[in-house]
């Protein structure tokens, strides 16, 4: 707009001189018009600019309001044990499987229950999985669980809390001791200006070390793993289902063989281990403890140890049956498995040859030496006084 004023006034000082209002009285009063109304219009553009930059230097004298801080979220531990088993329980491929919620005092859990697919019962089977893997592993647990169903068993998986394995030992630097320097004479300055003090020790008292500061660990493990045990059996046993075999893979036949030794002489209970080894957790007991305890029917089958194992793992196998021979356990079976096994091409071979085992150890043996009745597993969390089911052979194993 100012370039338009300017040409107009450019236009009105560049008339001629000899141009008069009476032969042009509308060309004059036209350019005097624009000229007026341009003027007004710079001059409101100018008082606009000018009250925009006051308004910003108004604005830079006063300090800026700062944020408000969001509210700060509690941090979620993440449960990765959790969602595996509720996207196992979501995402179930075989639809013959059942989700049976179950309730240990007060921890709750979801087995996988899967019904025989005959019409001859042999009796159900409980699945302890290892402490790295989950009830329905691909390799030999799943298998089974699914397998078995079409040779008169009913199985029962459930899962097992997460394990509470000892920490590592914390690294600590050495622990330095202060130096005080004692100060020189003056005439001694210049020259012993670079020889270092006396040290001053630190006190026993004042270090603590990290053994001290470390808080001790604990585990319910395996009071918890009792507890669920004991009412897998309960509800195999509402189902009328009695003679009930413990499977434990891996580690989890510390748990299998701890709840056998716990519940034998009382229900009608065999053990069978594959690939037997050590819980890590803090609350496991010794396995190796466990095996002269065993009264009933155990089967215990091994696989060559892999190549990445030491030879400790190797030797497991053979101590256990060492122990069993020592103490003259005849109820004791140990067969090693072939390298196919532990493959997912050798599974079918693993479910006929447990099932040969099973009929051959229990069930022909059990005919030709029937067992009694067993009585109920003990209930949890009874009311005082409620009346405890005895033994029927041991009277000195206590119910849990």
């Amino acid at each position: 707009m100012q370039r338009i004023a300017c040409r107009l006034r450019f236009f009105a000082d560049n008339q001629p001189m000899n141009m008069t209002i009476s032969k042009h009285p509308i060309t004059l009063i036209s350019v005097l018009w624009i000229m007026s109304s341009v003027s007004s219009f710079v001059s409101a553009e100018d008082q606009a600019a000018n009250s925009e930059a006051t308004s910003q230097a108004a604005s830079t004298d006063q300090p800026a309001e700062a944020p408000q801080p969001s509210p700060e979220r509690p941090r979620v531990e993440p449960q990765p044990r959790t969602s595996l088993l509720a996207d196992l329980s979501n995402d179930l491929l075989d639809p013959e499987t059942q989700i049976m919620p179950l309730s240990a005092g007060e921890d709750s859990f979801d087995a996988f229950y899967r019904d025989r697919s005959g019409a001859i019962l042999h009796g159900g089977i409980i699945f302890f999985p290892d402490d790295r893997t989950h009830p329905t592993w691909p390799i030999i647990l799943n298998p089974l669980r699914i397998g078995l169903t079409d040779y008169g068993w009913a199985t029962l998986a459930i899962p097992l809390p997460a394990p509470v394995t000892a920490d590592n030992p914390i690294r600590t630097l050495p622990s330095l001791t202060a130096i005080k320097t004692t100060p020189a004479e003056t005439s001694e300055e210049n020259i012993n200006a670079d020889t270092p003090g006396t040290a001053e020790p630190s006190t026993p008292a004042e270090i603590k070390t990290a053994e001290e500061q470390k808080i001790p660990q604990s585990s319910d493990r395996y009071k918890r793993i009792m507890q669920r045990g004991i009412t897998a059996v309960q509800a195999l046993q509402q189902k009328q289902i009695d003679r009930i075999v413990l499977v434990g893979a891996g580690s989890g036949a510390t748990w299998a063989t701890a709840l056998a030794t716990n519940l034998q002489g009382q229900t009608n209970i065999k053990l069978l281990m594959i690939d037997a080894e050590q819980s890590n957790d803090i609350s496991a007991p010794t396995l190796l403890t466990l095996i002269p305890e065993l009264t009933i029917t155990t089967l215990d089958l091994y696989s060559a140890a892999p190549k990445i194992f030491n030879n400790s793992y190797a030797q497991q196998p053979e101590l256990r049956v060492k122990e069993a021979r020592r103490h003259s356990m005849n109820n004791y079976h140990q067969s090693r498995l072939p390298k196919i096994a532990t493959t997912l091409s050798g599974q079918p071979w693993l479910v006929r040859y447990t099932r040969g085992l099973l009929e051959t150890y229990i069930i022909k043996a059990e005919e030709e030496n029937p067992v009694p009745s067993s009585t109920p597993a003990p209930q949890i969390n009874q009311q005082p006084g409620s009346p405890q089911p005895q033994p029927a052979g041991n009277k000195n194993q206590t119910p849990i």
